[in-house]
């Protein structure tokens, strides 16, 4: 499967990754108003585009999956999967290459629980099994440490240290890239 084809459901472990929809929403606007949250990330990120989270849920398919920009897909354990506990994010797609960068922002009651380390190990796992994507990046502002600790565990290397990049603040951030390539499978990272 091409990513972008279908809406996917992701399930493994606890956690379920499913189609944000419209009972989510007060979900989403907590996520969406804790600056903790958004301390170590860009400023553009669209649940952050729309002061009404049904506004943006309404629209989040066109302006994101139908427009090949991003997938944003509901975080939610497996044993409740009506409850969102935060966003999982596929974007920066590059199918020549085929590579997609990947991301995740949990509503704050749900840090320090492996849900994250598990969310990029699911990702990572789906699109090396479902997908033709052979390279998932993950571009992390210097100082998070948490996320750092979390692509460390999927198997992740940080190959492109400290480099500056735009996320919409006054200046550039400070940001290391990390990756994550199929050939690492059989192979390792150092080879």
């Amino acid at each position: 499967m091409a990513l972008f084809n279908e809406m996917p459901r992701i399930e493994g472990g606890r956690l379920v990754l499913r189609e944000i929809v419209d009972s989510d929403a007060d979900a989403l606007a907590e996520l969406a108003r804790c600056t903790s949250v958004y301390r170590y990330e860009p400023t553009f990120l669209y649940e952050q585009r729309y002061d009404d989270p049904h506004v943006a849920i309404a629209n989040m398919r066109a302006e994101c999956f139908d427009t090949r920009e991003s997938i944003l897909l509901a975080i939610c354990l497996r044993d409740n999967p009506n409850e969102m506990l935060g966003i999982a994010e596929l974007y920066a797609y590059e199918p020549r290459k085929p590579k997609v960068s990947i991301g995740c922002r949990l509503i704050k009651a749900y840090w320090g629980l492996g849900i994250a380390s598990e969310v990029a190990c699911l990702l990572k796992d789906w699109l090396l099994s479902e997908t033709g994507v052979r390279t998932i990046t993950a571009h992390v502002q210097v100082g998070n440490h948490a996320s750092e600790r979390t692509l460390e565990k999927g198997g992740f290397v940080c190959l492109y240290p400290g480099v500056w990049e735009d996320w919409g603040h006054d200046e550039p951030v400070l940001v290391d890239k990390w990756v994550y390539k199929r050939r690492w499978l059989e192979t390792g990272p150092d080879a």
